[in-house]
């Protein structure tokens, strides 16, 4: 069942999350948003692509956050178990929207309205989120489901809602920081038997698969479920896990993202300092620069935990504070990726 979080159980919630990710050290990611007001042509050029993300997100608001934690085997650590995050930032009636995402999102179960009463204020908490849900020093290995957009969401949200790079090759080196080893298995289906050259959506590749699903689509909480049942199964039929093709390939950027790849083992990537240090990644976690693209590490449990991570925003004050999904394929307005 999904534990849904809100300001009133955030801080426990995370602390929980802290403590099993010693243990379980994937997480499937999936965000809910009112959908694009900028769509992008299905053969437009990935820097054109970039480009209306980087319009739609900077304009928008995140909804909610969905994570499932789960170890190489693919367990859980209880059955069904999965978070959703519900954020208070967007107003249905202020802020930019699809009106007809908004509908979607209503039949999927979302109170928006619930949310602006109940839910996290992003500003608020994106440092503590940050370091809690998305720091490297856990060393963990994140799943996606055609994840453009829920990457930049999360870059948005952890830091404090400033506007995404300017540009893609800035937007791949921000999502290395504060991803590491990612996975997007919309991408990598492009290359497994059977599934190649055919077109899936999340539920279309789950039942081909022969995956269990729970709850409700465009639910983050059970979509990040449904993303981490589908990978391990693809782990199971085509030992997808460690294969360093499909590492840090985000759908939709896969032509950048590879020749990001072969920059780095060349040894020619440049480490962007400018956008460093105006983002703040690697001044505020302490985290050494580190490759453009990761190697996924040898899983099993972590010998460290996190020290000095701050468990609320009234923590933080004496800290400085950080200043600073994938494509749109010609769905119109409407948020669709299942």
């Amino acid at each position: 069942m999904a534990v849904t979080v809100v300001t009133e159980n955030i801080a426990a919630q995370l602390d929980l999350l802290v403590d099993l990710r010693r243990y379980f050290r994937y997480a499937a990611i999936d965000t809910e948003f009112s959908g694009f007001i900028r769509p992008t042509p299905p053969y437009a050029s990935e820097e054109d692509r970039y480009a209306d993300v980087k319009y739609n997100v900077d304009r928008m608001k995140l909804i909610q956050l969905g994570i499932t934690l789960f170890d190489e085997n693919g367990s859980t650590p209880w059955q069904g178990c999965c978070w959703q995050f519900n954020f208070s930032d967007f107003d249905p009636l202020v802020h930019p929207s699809s009106p007809k995402s908004l509908e979607l999102l209503r039949r999927s179960g979302h109170d928006l309205e619930g949310n602006r009463r109940n839910g996290i204020n992003g500003d608020k908490w994106s440092n503590v989120l940050r370091n809690k849900l998305f720091d490297r020093r856990y060393g963990s290995i994140y799943v996606t489901f055609h994840g453009l957009y829920d990457v930049a969401y999360v870059i948005k949200l952890i830091t404090g809602g400033a506007p995404l790079p300017p540009t893609l090759r800035e937007f791949i080196a921000a999502a290395r920081r504060v991803f590491g080893a990612l996975y997007d298995i919309k991408y990598i289906a492009k290359y497994c038997d059977g599934l190649s050259g055919r077109e899936f959506g999340l539920t279309s590749l789950a039942q081909e698969l022969v995956v269990e699903q729970d709850g409700n689509p465009h639910q983050a909480a059970y979509d990040s479920l449904s993303i981490s049942r589908v990978f391990n199964e693809m782990n199971r039929r085509y030992n997808i896990g460690g294969n360093e093709r499909f590492v840090s390939v985000l759908y939709g950027l896969e032509n950048s993202c590879t020749e990001s790849k072969k920059r780095y083992q060349r040894g020619t990537m440049a480490y962007l300092p400018n956008y460093v240090g105006q983002y703040g990644f690697q001044a505020h976690s302490g985290i050494p620069p580190s490759p453009m693209f990761v190697f996924l590490p040898q899983v099993g449990p972590l010998l460290h935990q996190a020290h000095g991570v701050p468990s609320s925003p009234e923590s933080q004050q004496q800290q400085n504070t950080l200043s600073c999904h994938g494509y749109v394929s010609g769905m119109g307005n409407v948020k669709v990726r299942r």
